[in-house]
């Protein structure tokens, strides 16, 4: 299931079972007062941005400090997880929706057209696909911000977790990368081979190994519950947060709470901060260019007769 608000995946089953794989509300209403991005679209600049300013050809971005009144995060308090999308075409296997942000909004220069479309695809995977228009040389980080759970909810600490980089940007306290491009070792951070996530506070990007621009890449597995699932994407970066923030205050799907570590977030992205970061990938669009990511998210069961989706119930 989708709705406009974020243009959102609110619900994602398998045909043969009615557990959700995605947390989610029974109504568009809680999306909006919730403030946890349950399944948005976001930007115009996903993660963070330290102290909400940068540069674009030497012109100074000055950008809302929506985090903690430091930093910029998740394109602002009224970025694109807080909108209502246009729906432009819905069928029985995808849905496209269209968003434009004037030049100017939050900050961003250039006027920006951006679309989002969903997709169902083979025996049982989503695929989403941005693309993005600009008229004036801007900065541009789109991501999915679902959260798994494969029995629906409760902890998510019976999935297990393996991501495919093996460096990652340590953080600072108000998670903003500290410019380090850290190789990976036995520890914390080390998902390299498949292991249970546990209470560690997890929220940090992932470099995932590096291809052709514009190749889907195999960016983790998570598994649990009988479910396991693919993301392949073509960004280079791999954002992991496991939920810590939730908060519990609204029923979802099953009518469960979801409190803290109900789910986890596999964010396909650019590096944040990157506008900041010259030993970053590159974030500018330029007029006349097409920005396109695609991200595809890969499921099975292990029972042999599963062969598809349903968006929800």
């Amino acid at each position: 299931m989708l709705i406009p608000f974020g243009a959102s995946l609110t619900d994602l089953r398998f045909t043969s079972d009615n557990m959700p794989l995605v947390l989610g509300y029974k109504d568009a209403e809680t999306y909006e007062e919730d403030g946890q991005f349950l399944g948005a679209v976001i930007g115009r600049y996903a993660n963070r941005i330290a102290g909400g300013n940068s540069y674009v050809d030497g012109h100074r971005l000055t950008l809302e400090k929506n985090d903690m009144q430091i930093n910029h995060l998740h394109g602002g308090s009224n970025g694109f997880s807080q909108k209502k999308w246009h729906l432009d075409s819905i069928s029985v296997d995808h849905a496209a929706f269209s968003i434009v942000s004037p030049d100017g909004e939050s900050g961003y220069t250039g006027t920006l057209q951006l679309t989002a479309v969903y997709e169902l695809i083979g025996p049982a995977s989503l695929r989403l696909t941005f693309r993005a228009q600009t008229d004036k040389a801007t900065i541009i980080n789109i991501c999915h911000h679902p959260y798994f759970n494969f029995a629906g909810g409760g902890s998510i600490d019976k999935h297990q977790l393996m991501i495919m980089a093996d460096h990652y940007l340590p953080s600072g306290d108000k998670l903003v990368p500290t410019g380090e491009i850290t190789p990976i070792i036995d520890g914390w951070f080390d998902f390299r081979k498949p292991r249970f996530v546990d209470q560690f506070q997890y929220n940090n990007t992932y470099c995932l190994h590096q291809k052709q621009k514009g190749e889907l890449r195999h960016g983790a597995t998570l598994s649990g519950h009988g479910v396991s699932m693919e993301l392949w994407t073509t960004q280079p970066g791999l954002h992991f947060y496991n939920g810590y923030k939730l908060n519990g205050l609204a029923l979802g799907h099953l009518d469960r709470s979801y409190d803290a570590g109900s789910g986890l977030c596999l964010e396909a992205q650019a590096w944040p901060d990157s506008p900041n970061r010259a030993n970053f990938p590159n974030v500018v669009l330029r007029a006349g260019e097409i920005y396109q990511q695609v991200t595809e998210y890969r499921f099975k069961k292990s029972t042999p007769f599963e062969t598809g989706f349903v968006w929800g119930h």
